[in-house]
């Protein structure tokens, strides 16, 4: 789901056909780092120490490092590094902030977000899409860039479904 978002986003903003396709690819692998985190941390029911924390921040950086051999994926590494950089500057591993943060990483962002947050997780329950979508709207500018919040915001309502079936 999160590639697609991804994709249906590079569409939306007017990538070209191969950055569409490498946004695609690497949303595939955006959390290939969490195979360096143990499972009892990313399974835990409860909210996570600061310690497990920490630790689980470390899988972008653990995912960059994983594709370094792949000497030919800078963009993959930088998008998978940067996806949860925040647009304030508050993110992590780097807190880059605004425009700093790659484009590709600002839209994998939002897409890993709205699909993060639709989804059951062992310490709460999933959002509706439109619970979803009001979260988004709301961390526009602080967490999200506004334009690709806007964007993702048109292709939802450009899905007849998603307001009619109450965003399911």
């Amino acid at each position: 789901k999160v590639s697609e978002h991804a994709l249906k986003l590079a569409q939306e903003l007017g990538l070209s056909k191969d950055e569409q396709e490498v946004m695609r690819e690497t949303a595939l692998l955006h959390d290939i780092g969490k195979v360096g985190i143990a499972e009892v941390i990313l399974n835990k029911p409860d909210r996570l120490n600061p310690q497990e924390w920490a630790e689980v921040k470390r899988h972008s950086q653990i995912g960059e490092e994983f594709l370094q051999p792949l000497k030919v994926l800078h963009i993959e590494q930088s998008m998978i590094r940067h996806h949860h950089e925040r647009y304030d500057g508050k993110g992590y591993p780097d807190h880059l902030k605004g425009e700093d943060i790659p484009l590709y990483a600002r839209i994998l962002a939002v897409a890993d977000a709205y699909e993060a947050m639709t989804s059951e997780r062992p310490y709460r329950r999933a959002f509706s899409p439109i619970e979803a979508l009001t979260e988004l709207e709301r961390c526009s500018g602080t967490q999200f860039d506004p334009k690709i919040v806007e964007a993702f915001v048109t292709i939802l309502k450009k899905d007849k479904g998603f307001l009619r079936k109450g965003g399911k």
